[in-house]
């Protein structure tokens, strides 16, 4: 069987502050990309020693992924003006998308110490050392100390308190994580990675209440393609066979292609070929690989749905598939085996 894809809510934090993540060049847009460079550019030709118009050309120049440009662009401004808070917050932006973290964690200090009240500054310094933490594991303290002063200034802060889950997740702290994601999700019902976290972390555990949460998640993304499979995956590993098919169908109704539904079509055909069906399971095992080309483990199962109807043709051809794409692959090997001792047994 294909590896599961489980969705790790923890790895989403990483677009809750810092935004490099959500920008991506698109080429359709190029013209108006072209204009507004152009508009900027004359601007700053005409006003050469405005700050603020090298911060706007930079923002537009990041969110649009020419990061480069961007930092020439915000070098420029807070060489102007040294005393604006936003400039170095973006600064910090670049830097992180430049993967230079010291030159993030620089700026981002620079504008905490001009608006020590800013929460939201605090909140990106303390997410970049949660993910420093992994290589620095005394960072997870300083996250911790600075989210802490975020929730005394803001007690309502459910980004806080998500944030903090995670460093406590990292720590061993079970008991602490889970009540800090209970308190954020209190605060915040919207906040989605809280429900996806305890989600995952439920359904490891196989204990049912996770279903709720990933079910409070599809309410406020109800195509999320991640959590619909999981919850699918979940019914499926709980016993709860009719709902995980109903689920899994749902997902591709709502999701029709990508990864997420390709393993879906793979876990409804797994479904069909135990009960027998092994007509309706080659069909599914046929979309999960129009999806997916490289998917292994779909072309043995549907070698083994195709020798059960005994089309051996296809089916050798799906298992010598499987072999090429995954050497030495035991379902493949064994269904090739098993094929040819029904045909020497014919003769």
């Amino acid at each position: 069987m294909k590896k599961l894809i489980i969705l790790c809510a923890a790895a989403l934090i990483g677009c809750c502050l810092f935004s490099s993540c959500k920008h991506k060049k698109d080429n359709n847009d190029a013209p108006a990309v072209v204009d507004s460079l152009a508009y900027f550019s004359d601007q700053i030709k005409a006003h050469p020693k405005d700050a603020e118009l090298y911060f706007q050309r930079a923002q537009y120049q990041y969110n649009h992924q020419f990061i480069q440009e961007a930092y020439g662009d915000i070098l420029k401004a807070v060489k102007l003006n040294e005393s604006c808070a936003k400039y170095y917050v973006l600064f910090a932006d670049i830097n992180y998308a430049r993967k230079d973290f010291d030159g993030s964690e620089e700026n981002l200090q620079k504008a905490l110490s001009l608006e020590p009240e800013n929460n939201e500054v605090r909140l990106k310094l303390a997410e970049l050392f949660y993910y420093r933490a992994e290589k620095t594991p005394s960072f997870y303290d300083e996250c911790l100390k600075l989210l802490l002063e975020a929730r005394t200034k803001q007690p309502h802060n459910p980004k806080a308190y998500l944030i903090e889950a995670m460093c406590y997740k990292e720590k061993g702290d079970t008991a602490t994580y889970l009540h800090r994601l209970q308190v954020a999700i209190d605060q915040d019902p919207s906040e989605i990675k809280g429900h996806l976290e305890l989600g995952y972390f439920y359904q490891k555990h196989l204990d049912p209440i996770g279903i709720d949460h990933y079910q409070n998640a599809l309410r406020i993304d109800p195509a999320n393609a991640e959590i619909n499979y999981n919850l699918g995956l979940f019914y499926r590993d709980l016993g709860r066979r009719d709902e995980a098919k109903e689920q899994f169908q749902h997902m591709v109704a709502v999701v029709p292609a990508g990864t997420y539904a390709a393993n879906a079509c793979y876990q409804l055909g797994y479904f069909e070929l135990q009960d027998g069906n092994y007509q309706n399971a080659a069909e599914y095992f046929s979309h999960a690989i129009d999806m997916d080309a490289n998917f292994v483990d779909a072309f043995a199962a549907r070698g083994e749905a195709y020798e059960n109807l005994e089309q051996y043709d296809k089916a050798r051809a799906d298992y010598n598939q499987a072999l090429r794409l995954k050497d030495n692959f035991d379902q493949a090997i064994q269904g090739l085996n098993s094929i040819d001792a029904k045909l020497k047994k014919k003769k």
